[in-house]
């Protein structure tokens, strides 16, 4: 028996081997607005699709909005474009639908708030639902996410203008859940059409996101999968939104609904959350890079290459690269890096405000102090990215037993003893050679425990 539980870890592993083989995605990656990325996934092989915006939060050229009580029950599209809106709506450049909700009324299952004011006839935060809030104190965006089972409000600092629910919990601290309910009407075990909300760990960036399901060209998600995806893309803390033909992600610039709605057209929802972007001043970052001393102008490194938000810098006098230049930045949350020979790489990062800037073009200081030596090598205990990678399969059950769990875990058949091989087939290219390579491991092995015995 010991054996045989052998060979089964042994092609466990193997399977393992095979599914980070399998082909990745193809990403198309666009970006409507300053501090706004789209990023398309797309696997045919499965086949799956998957939409991401990443959002900025720390620019103040991006304002966060969400519906009041009385602009319930529209589609996103409609929302967006304040179709029904109260005086005063504004529209919105990007939008994802919202919590789950009772059809009736359209009472969302969890904290809904909009403009200031929370829904008189919401259900609130409870057990099993969390929220995503944000506030806008200082004229600065200011974000927070609780996980359910946290039975909580928004925190006062936050001056919370706006909150949709959510559930279930897919990312908690940058790790990926792997226990769900199945009862829940989210249907956390189906691959299905989702929508998700996220926030990366320092909560300067916002993710909304919608995986295609229920359809030809994409097969949708478990909520398992969706987690692993968020978690290997760099999100932190995530909940799931209202899924399923809810499932929609508006984005004004590229024509509206850039997902699939399963029904073939847009559901009229609860409530929403939109982004607005907003032009601001536009000014330079300059400053110089130090050896060891900050301000010490006899320690000013002439050699270094710098770049702000992606951007290399330029330097004004020929020669002589020692204050760097970078023109066309908004007011946000910004980090200059820079690289030397000889020296260890460094960042220093600053909030950035419509305040401190004093007139169009004027410049924000922004310098950086660097060490002589090199930067140590990567990591290689950090966990793996994959964002680029297939979403991983629920885990293989090496139970010895081989009962079918909730979520379809096990082989079904209950047969004691069983090593459930067979479910690996998922039509990907890797599929066949991890068959060939289990059978030969399980040659090798019989072989090996025939000849012990026969010894």
């Amino acid at each position: 028996m010991r054996s045989w539980i052998w060979l089964c870890s042994i092609s466990a592993l193997l399977l393992g081997a095979a599914r980070t083989a399998r082909a990745g995605f193809m990403t198309t990656v666009t970006t409507p607005y300053p501090g706004v990325t789209h990023t398309v996934y797309v696997d045919a092989a499965v086949p799956l699709r998957i939409h991401v915006v990443a959002v900025d939060v720390t620019s103040q050229e991006i304002h966060l909005s969400s519906t009041l009580t009385g602009d319930r029950g529209q589609t996103v599209s409609d929302w967006a474009d304040c179709k029904r809106g109260t005086a005063g709506c504004t529209p919105s450049d990007v939008v994802i639908n919202g919590d789950l909700f009772a059809p009736s009324g359209y009472a969302p299952r969890g904290l809904a708030i909009g403009g200031a004011k929370a829904w008189p006839d919401a259900a609130g935060d409870n057990a099993v639902e969390g929220w995503f809030a944000f506030g806008r104190p200082g004229n600065l965006n200011a974000v927070q996410l609780s996980a359910p089972p946290m039975v909580e409000m928004p925190a006062g600092a936050l001056a919370v203008e706006g909150a949709v629910g959510g559930r279930a919990l897919l990312v908690l601290q940058g790790m990926p859940m792997s226990s769900y309910d199945a009862a829940d009407p989210t249907e956390p075990f189906r691959q299905a059409p989702r929508s998700a909300i996220g926030l990366d760990a320092g909560a300067h960036t916002l993710y909304l996101v919608t995986v295609d399901g229920d359809q030809a060209a994409s097969l949708g998600m478990t909520a398992e999968q969706l987690a692993w995806f968020l978690a290997g893309a760099g999100v932190a803390d995530a909940l799931e939104l209202d899924g399923g033909g809810s499932a929609s992600l508006y984005v004004r610039k590229e024509g509206g609904v850039v997902n699939a709605p399963s029904d073939g057209v847009q559901r009229p929802v609860a409530n929403h959350l939109g982004v607005k972007f907003g032009a601001q001043t536009h000014f330079s970052v300059v400053g110089f890079v130090y050896d060891t001393v900050l301000g010490d102008m006899t320690k000013a490194i002439n050699n270094a290459t710098v770049t702000v938000d992606g951007q290399v810098a330029t330097w004004p006098a020929p020669n002589n690269h020692t204050l760097y230049h970078v023109d066309n930045i908004t007011p946000h949350f910004v980090c200059a890096h820079a690289t030397a020979p000889g020296y260890k790489s460094a960042t220093q990062c600053r909030e950035i405000t419509v305040e401190d800037v004093q007139s169009p073009g004027n410049g924000q200081y922004l310098s950086l102090v660097t060490y002589k030596g090199s930067d140590p090598p990567p990591d290689m205990s950090a966990p793996v990215d994959m964002s680029m990678n297939k979403p991983p399969l629920p885990p293989l059950d090496l139970a010895v037993g081989g009962g079918g769990g909730a979520g379809g875990g096990g082989g079904g058949n209950g047969a004691k003893g069983g090593c459930d091989i067979g479910a690996i087939d998922d039509g990907s290219p890797a599929a066949p050679a991890a068959g060939f390579m289990i059978s030969l491991v399980l040659f090798v092995g019989a072989a090996s425990i025939f000849r012990r015995r026969r010894a």
